[in-house]
């Protein structure tokens, strides 16, 4: 947003997100809670109050990182415009139910402090702060990511061994809406995503340009290359992706030809880590940083000006 003051004939401007009065952030990140709160309520049915006490930890730690931040640099405290607590709970939702509570610790700190904070905080940082360290997670716990365990509505106490499993093509499509598959916490559900999803639209939080963009390139692409598209839209946390991590406000495009651009090769690279290089829940993470970071390259070639 450009601040135009006329005494002294001078634009002032600001790094995303451009808001429009103080409260603006605070509001958009209550709307992304609320619309992340059916993924959250299915998780609890699904693998039981384990997995609300995780998202809850990794909900309170973000915000204790992001106070304690605040506090030892002596910045203004920024816990109030819940934007930790949004990075906290999207983080939670990319874990196995059964992930270590002290790690998780870890993974927010990594989310606030190095991907977030030390980047000049809310609005300066490159790359997505759930997913980058969600990533970091997996580099350094790879052992806990090998086995989830599957929903208590299935069978209790079994487990999905290593990633191909996770997409190996034998979950129905039923099952995927509903979530009776294995996946993080917050993302096997599609139907619970999709709730969220047309919340936030609705309330033109997200808009439809990336989601939209990447779930077609993602169709596209698996139906180019023999894979059966409508499953690989519905499995690997793909909705999550499209929907709460693609539509991120600071570390995608700010024009509407730009998202698309954003999704078409988030979805692109995707598929090419998943079908070629045998990554499969961690190929749209690494696809989304990569945007992440061409996000100002994007942003220059299809800024608009005006005419002369």
């Amino acid at each position: 947003m450009t601040d135009f003051r006329p005494e002294v004939a001078e634009f002032k401007q600001f790094s995303a997100p451009y808001i429009k009065d103080d409260a603006s952030v605070s509001k958009t990140m209550t709307h992304m809670l609320v619309g992340l709160m059916p993924s959250l309520v299915l998780s609890g049915i699904l693998f039981g109050g384990e997995a609300l006490m995780l998202t809850g930890f990794c909900i309170l730690t973000s915000m204790l990182w992001e106070w304690l931040f605040c506090f030892v640099t002596k910045k203004r405290s920024s816990t109030e415009d819940l934007s930790a607590a949004v990075t906290g709970m999207i983080f939670a939702f990319m874990l196995p139910s059964n992930f270590p509570f002290w790690w998780a610790a870890v993974g927010t700190f990594m989310a606030i402090v190095v991907f977030k904070q030390l980047f000049g905080g809310l609005g300066r940082n490159i790359l997505n702060p759930a997913v980058a360290s969600r990533l970091v997670c997996w580099f350094l716990f790879r052992s806990e990511f090998s086995k989830y365990l599957e929903p208590v509505v299935n069978s209790p106490d079994e487990s999905c061994v290593g990633e191909l499993s996770l997409m190996s093509g034998v979950d129905t499509y039923g099952d995927m809406f509903l979530g009776r598959v294995c996946g993080g916490l917050g993302e096997v559900s599609v139907i619970a995503l999709l709730t969220g999803a047309f919340y936030l639209l609705s309330m033109r939080v997200i808009s439809l340009y990336e989601p939209v963009a990447f779930l077609g390139t993602v169709y596209i692409f698996s139906a180019v290359a023999g894979k059966d598209g409508v499953y690989q839209i519905l499995a690997g946390g793909t909705m999550l992706a499209a929907f709460f991590l693609c539509s991120d406000s600071v570390t995608t495009p700010i024009t509407a030809l730009g998202k698309v651009i954003f999704g078409i090769l988030a979805g692109g690279l995707t598929c090419v880590f998943r079908f070629f290089a045998g990554m499969h829940q961690e190929s749209m993470l690494i696809a989304i940083l990569i945007c992440n970071v061409l996000t100002i390259v994007i942003d220059r070639v299809t800024e608009t000006r005006p005419d002369k």
